[in-house]
């Protein structure tokens, strides 16, 4: 009888380390996920942080000022009857106005996230690519209103949106 308690107290014993050891195994992994998962959170916060600092609040200025000055250059090409030399240099005007808002605008966006840096780069490429097709395209007579809205101005807020869409649907 002596023997049969021995042999319960240290199978009770042993059960109670197990469970005690499995305890001790599952609090630190859920510690570990946890602190994990709160790092990934700091860092998510750190980086919307600096969208709003970084780009928000000092440079989104850069941003509708490029498209101001954009529309201005570009409504040089109602006029009716423009040369190749005059549309090329509104072009030249545009890819200068390009270049500035890559400096003053679009760079920044690299120290927050490549990705959305990379996602705005493509998007100005391809406003720059179509407007400069559109521009020297004989077949379009941008002087006509209509034709000129449809071709340039619609490409603009399309353009404009879609960039401040990404910065606005940034999560981190």
């Amino acid at each position: 009888m002596c023997e049969e308690i021995n042999v319960l107290d240290v199978a009770f014993k042993s059960a109670t380390i197990l469970i005690a050891l499995t305890n001790l195994i599952f609090a630190y992994l859920f510690f570990r996920s946890k602190n994990k998962r709160e790092d990934a959170d700091k860092e998510k916060d750190r980086k919307i942080n600096w969208l709003k600092t970084l780009i928000l609040d000092h440079n989104l200025k850069h941003y509708y000022s490029f498209f101001d000055e954009l529309e201005k250059e570009l409504n040089k090409l109602k006029t009716p009857n423009l040369t190749d030399l005059n549309k090329q240099k509104i072009d030249e005007n545009n890819a200068e106005l390009f270049i500035v808002v890559r400096r003053k605008f679009t760079d920044v966006l690299l120290i927050v996230d490549n990705e959305i840096y990379q996602e705005t780069i493509v998007l100005f490429d391809k406003l720059q690519g179509e407007l400069t097709e559109t521009i020297f395209n004989q077949g379009i007579n941008l002087s006509h209103q209509p034709k000129f809205e449809e071709e340039i101005l619609s490409r603009l807020s399309s353009t404009k949106t879609d960039v401040i869409k990404k910065i606005f649907n940034y999560r981190g």
